[in-house]
């Protein structure tokens, strides 16, 4: 099971709002995760009426909500039950529904620009997930995927809002800036 700086090492490509609304999920994190299980990538969103994040492992989505003062809700998804997974978004929020073994499951509220990101990464895992190794030809992962010059300017946007409302420090403002401009 890896510990919690080896999973925050593997999600320091994740940056922004994701990163910093997922905190309590993330430490989480080392008691929930399988061994040699990897996060490859999270985003965050609400489900069954709790704020949480979703994460995608090597093995499997797992959306985790802490709650706000107390209690632990956890719901894993293995890769080789989804049938498939949808995406929308709007003019604010993006949503995130998942098929699998029969159930529906939707995350609303996500990050609009990273659903597709994050959406079509899982499509690429879900499908390569019942290959043979040699039919698998390419990876993609949350690295590979660059957000565009808009993307950026949005996120950086509401970085700005959140320090304005004073949710966010000078030092988290400049932190999670560095994050998304790199």
């Amino acid at each position: 099971m890896p510990n919690l700086e080896e999973i925050k090492q593997q999600l320091s490509h994740v940056g922004g709002i994701e990163n910093l609304f997922g905190r309590k999920e993330i430490k989480e994190l080392p008691a929930i995760l399988w061994d040699n299980e990897i996060v490859e990538g999270m985003i965050t969103g609400t489900y069954n009426n709790g704020m949480g994040a979703l994460f995608a492992t090597n093995k499997r989505l797992i959306f985790v909500d802490k709650g706000l003062l107390f209690g632990l809700k956890v719901e894993d998804f293995p890769l080789d039950k989804i049938t498939s997974i949808q995406y929308e978004t709007g003019l604010i929020f993006g949503k995130i529904t998942i098929f699998a073994s029969g159930n529906k499951a939707v995350i609303k509220d996500t990050e609009k620009n990273l659903t597709r990101n994050f959406s079509e990464i899982i499509r690429v895992k879900i499908d390569n997930f019942n290959k043979k190794p040699e039919d698998v030809n390419t990876q993609i992962s949350p690295e590979n995927i660059e957000l565009s010059m808009e993307d950026k300017i949005q996120q950086l946007e509401r970085l700005l809002k959140l320090k304005e409302a004073g949710i966010l420090t000078d030092e988290e403002l400049a932190t999670q800036k560095a994050k998304i401009l790199n």
